[in-house]
């Protein structure tokens, strides 16, 4: 598998154990049988399905996606903003918050043990070696929050920026502390209150570490004075998915905001796949439907996964990423919309096809680099053309329109290979029989067309409709846009492939 073309930071965890202790999922389906009819068609799409909450914009724009600010509501998880902190003659002050005062009597009463870092305390009832491997991650992050948003502003009481983190097993013991309110929900296993949350247990080694730094992500963001009130759910939540998204390695060291590279070492996180079964079912959502996500929409899981997609396909896309970074480094000073929305204003109709593009190709280690779309310049309609599809990238453009309703000869020759161990898999275009990807031949020959007409959010969504080809079929489309080619491999297994194969496309007369 290629590793994401993402420059990663990498900081020490081991080093931290020893400030610990102080007293007081699944196989594929099997694929399916292509069909035996000689001619691909694309036909119109059916019309979707509207989603049952009613608090989304109704027909939004790519315009709405870093401008239109989503108001927590009844539920919400966002804390109140300490009365100071939002004085209108204050300089670049982070926001801070009165650090708990917990005693020792509220910890032997809950029977919970208290560990701590230079600028984290962790209480809990969970076993000892669990806790001693959560409370360094914190510290070990600090560094990356702070070159990833840049260093956070003093507080204007002065105070040190710390936070405190309650991780239950048993969450009675923390109501007879008097550490957790009875009524306090917890949305998907976690709640971020200020400087301090609470989190669930969780049985995965790798979701337990993940939910403890999404939340402490939560508690750092919302001390930036950029992530007020009023800043947009959809960032709040997808930037602590991705930046909580880790590798522990073998010497201790932790990787943050990584591309997942294989499931066995993200148990429990699963956004990759709550994103693909979505898509499957055709309810894949527009930029301008994630953006408009309100605090009620969070009582599910899947948007959590669309928010770990929409910021991880910002963060990495060779076209997006400088911008979508700059941005969240003027946090500082800026609130996250304005820094947002200046940043892709010029992209507003490009940025829901790239979107488009990417969610219909997500899988683990995806390659952001080549897997990134291209579009030409509108060219004047030819009723021929040949042109070589690479083997290691998505989709590559034809370099040709096709009209609605008529019908076009393609053909294809020429070998290529997939892959070198445990020996070559060398390929024609009709892909290989004894693997499969997405109920296609692995090197399979595949077409899509992007429409020349509709929202952008409506032009984006036509490159789901996939169509194969292989070595010889005659293709009709439903609607007139650019053709685009490619051969069916796992976004994250492309680097290794070598070779192209030569496509004559034909008008039908």
């Amino acid at each position: 598998m290629t590793r994401c073309v993402l420059p990663l930071t990498v900081f020490p965890l081991t080093s931290w154990i020893c400030l610990c202790l102080l007293s007081g999922c699944q196989e594929a389906p099997p694929p399916s049988v292509p069909s035996s009819s000689d001619t691909a068609i694309i036909r119109k799409q059916p019309e979707r399905t509207q989603h049952s909450d009613q608090n989304r914009n109704a027909n939004p724009t790519a315009a709405t996606l870093l401008t239109e600010r989503s108001l927590p509501d009844g539920g919400s998880a966002a804390p109140a903003i300490p009365e100071e902190a939002t004085r209108k003659d204050q300089g670049p002050f982070r926001f801070s918050w009165p650090r708990p005062s917990i005693s020792d009597r509220q910890l032997t009463q809950g029977a919970l043990q208290k560990y701590s870092t230079p600028h984290f305390d962790l209480i809990t009832d969970i076993a000892e070696d669990q806790a001693a491997e959560l409370a360094p991650l914190v510290e070990a992050m600090l560094p990356f929050w702070k070159e990833y948003f840049g260093p956070l502003p003093p507080a204007r009481d002065g105070s040190d920026f710390h936070m405190t983190g309650y991780v239950m097993r048993d969450r009675d013991a923390f109501v007879r502390a008097e550490l957790l309110p009875e009524t306090l929900p917890l949305l998907f296993h976690g709640r971020q209150i200020g400087n301090q949350f609470w989190m669930n247990f969780q049985t995965f080694d790798y979701y337990r570490r993940h939910l403890l730094l999404h939340e402490a992500t939560h508690v750092f963001m919302r001390h930036l004075p950029g992530c007020d009130e009023s800043a947009p759910l959809w960032y709040l939540e997808g930037m602590a998915e991705i930046l909580a998204t880790h590798v522990v390695q073998a010497d201790g060291r932790v990787t943050f905001n990584v591309m997942p590279q294989n499931r066995s070492q993200f148990s429990g996180h699963e956004r990759i796949e709550m994103v693909r079964r979505e898509v499957a079912a055709d309810r894949a959502l527009s930029v301008a439907e994630i953006t408009a996500f309100k605090a009620r929409d969070f009582e599910r899981a899947e948007p959590y996964g669309w928010c770990w997609a929409l910021c991880r396909f910002l963060d990495s896309h060779p076209r997006y990423q400088a911008r979508f970074r700059n941005a969240a480094r003027q946090l500082s000073r800026r609130p996250v919309a304005e820094c947002l929305s200046e940043a892709f204003r010029e992209d507003q109709d490009r940025l829901e096809i790239d979107w488009f593009a990417f969610v219909g190709d997500l899988d683990i280690g995806c390659d952001f680099e080549r897997s990134a779309l291209t579009i030409p310049e509108q060219r004047a309609n030819a009723a021929s053309t040949t042109i070589d599809i690479h083997s290691d990238r998505g989709w590559q453009p034809a370099g040709m329109k096709v009209e609605a309703g008529r019908r076009y000869s393609v053909t294809a020759s020429g070998r290529f290979t997939l892959a070198d161990q445990p020996r070559p898999w060398i390929s024609e275009a009709d892909g290989i029989s004894f693997r499969y990807r997405d109920g296609h031949p692995l090197g399979q020959l595949q077409a899509c067309v992007l429409n020349d007409s509709g929202t952008p959010a409506e032009r984006g969504r036509s490159l789901l409709t996939v169509l194969p080809l292989g070595n010889s079929r005659e293709l009709e489309s439903s609607w007139t846009g650019q053709l685009y080619l490619r051969l069916n491999d796992a976004p994250g297994e492309r680097a290794d492939n070598r070779g192209a194969v030569r496509v004559k496309i034909e008008a039908i007369r």
